[in-house]
């Protein structure tokens, strides 16, 4: 039975998942703050033949299942590494290959779990699996959470944060660009440049609130 103690201690590392959640889909927004994945979202938004789930959804799986394994490499791997490499080849070096690997782990694990549903349903996700995982690999995600020293708990929040606010973000755009469908815009502007203009807007709009930095 959990006594006051106990309680106080679930509500608050709910309170920080919370936290480090909402902080990544839109503080921390991998593509309003640090501009990563622009050139597929906009891609995706334009794309008749893909569905925004059928690509976001991936991403946010192979964003979770990811984290703890980034987590694990940051504060087990690496530091058991450090003992044992020459002193040439510092880990740093070897970390872009080590998030690789949890990218290509992760999404393995979804891989197998989308063997679960009927094979018609589950097609449609299967077949932007891999470009999950090269976009996983490019929102930086484990990279972040090792330069800041999240913890376990921080990390996965982050992970699940990032994959929304990658969702987040192509929602937004989507909007944006049925309303920049107007013909009071200029012609030289209609497209890609009125659509990186609305980007740029929701970026300076998001930093505005949020500031630089967020410390919680």
């Amino acid at each position: 039975m959990l006594n006051t103690g106990s309680e106080l201690t679930v509500l608050q590392g709910v309170a920080q998942f919370v936290s480090y959640a909402v902080l990544a889909v839109f503080a921390e927004n991998v593509v309003f703050s640090r501009a990563l994945g622009v050139s597929r979202l906009l891609k995706l938004v334009s794309d008749g033949e893909v569905k925004t789930w059928q690509f976001c959804l991936p991403i946010l799986a192979v964003q979770l299942f990811s984290a703890p394994l980034g987590w694990l490499a940051h504060t087990r791997l690496f530091p058991f590494l450090r003992g044992h490499l020459p002193p040439w080849l510092p880990t740093q070096a070897l970390r872009p290959l080590v998030y690789l690997g949890c990218a290509f782990l992760a999404t393995a694990a979804v891989w197998a779990l989308l063997q679960l549903p009927p094979r018609r349903k589950a097609a449609p996700y299967l077949a932007q699996l891999p470009l999950a995982a090269v976009n996983c690999s490019v929102l930086g995600t484990l990279l972040v959470c090792a330069n800041q020293n999240y913890t376990l708990l921080q990390t996965v929040a982050f992970g699940l944060g990032s994959g929304v606010g990658y969702l987040f973000a192509v929602f937004a755009v989507d909007e944006g660009r049925r309303r920049l469908l107007s013909k009071d815009i200029p012609v030289i502007f209609k497209g890609l440049p009125s659509a990186l203009i609305y980007m740029g807007i929701l970026a300076l709009a998001i930093y505005g609130l949020v500031g630089h930095s967020v410390v919680i």
